[in-house]
């Protein structure tokens, strides 16, 4: 009966996660109501609440989400990359789809960046990603060029990331999902030809 109750729970959990991420794709962080999310989850009220306390949790469960269609995203674009280049490609252009590079989502990511420092469960899975992102950078990297000028890449390429995600959130924000990628896509040359040996 134990393995029944958690094997229920974990799809309870898995529909609402996917019911708020729509939810909020379609009436924005203000309109991510539990009434929303349940309606949509074909669930009561009292389920949601007893899954999501709190607003912080919706907003966790939004960006594991969003992060977890860049993870998919750039894994497959790896899979189809033939050469260190083309994998750093990859990545830089997984972290910016045109369905997930929106102005709701941005602005959802910036108000749980911004909570970082008080919520130590945001901390843990923001640096989890930044890990995984400077893992897939500098392994391409090293292939490219020196240790010291593959670490100073992946930590620019890295901040280019969160910048352009934190412009994007404001209501003038003007780039695209491909103008961002062609902007860190020509500073990745750049870098790459002024710091590889024998430049």
């Amino acid at each position: 009966m134990k393995i029944i109750r958690t094997s229920i729970e974990t799809i309870r959990r898995r529909d609402l996660v996917e019911a708020a991420y729509l939810t909020f794709l379609d009436h924005g962080m203000k309109g991510m109501t539990m009434a929303r999310i349940g309606e949509r989850a074909g669930m009561s009220h009292g389920i949601v609440n007893y899954y999501f306390k709190s607003k912080d949790e919706l907003l966790s469960a939004v960006v594991r989400k969003a992060n977890f269609l860049i993870m998919q995203d750039a894994v497959q674009r790896m899979r189809q990359a033939r050469t260190p280049r083309e994998r750093i490609s990859a990545v830089i252009a997984a972290n910016f789809p045109e369905h997930i590079f929106t102005r709701e989502i941005a602005r959802a990511w910036v108000s749980y960046y911004a909570m970082i420092g008080e919520k130590p469960a945001f901390e843990r899975l923001q640096n989890a990603v930044d890990r995984r992102l400077a893992r897939n950078l500098s392994h391409a990297l090293k292939q490219l060029t020196n240790e010291a000028a593959a670490r100073e890449i992946t930590q620019s390429v890295a901040v280019l990331i969160d910048g352009f995600w934190i412009r994007h959130a404001k209501a003038n924000g003007d780039m695209d999902s491909a103008a961002v990628i062609r902007h860190i896509e020509a500073f990745v040359d750049e870098r790459l030809k002024a710091l590889s040996p024998g430049q």
